[in-house]
């Protein structure tokens, strides 16, 4: 379901766009993405549980968590392009 509504979302942002046309954009998109999510979730299983916790650190841990995640998909998509063109 998540990632159903991963590529839902991403749609609505790059409907305009040509992906292969705009590759950074799609990977930007798909870690605001990521990290939209992972603070979702991080605050929604706080809450659930019954702690409190900080929304900067939330944040600060869901942001850097899309960029890393953004940067791997980032270069395992210049690898994959690479071995394609051997």
């Amino acid at each position: 379901m998540l990632t159903v509504l991963v590529e839902v979302i991403m749609s609505v942002f790059i409907a305009n766009f040509k992906a292969s046309e705009h590759p950074i954009i799609n990977i930007i998109i798909r870690g605001i993405i990521i990290a939209v999510v992972m603070f979702s979730l991080m605050m929604f299983s706080d809450i659930s549980n019954g702690k409190e916790s900080s929304i900067g650190l939330g944040l600060a841990i869901s942001i850097g968590g899309g960029l890393i995640i953004s940067l791997a998909v980032f270069l395992i998509e210049i690898f994959a392009n690479y071995l394609d063109k051997k």
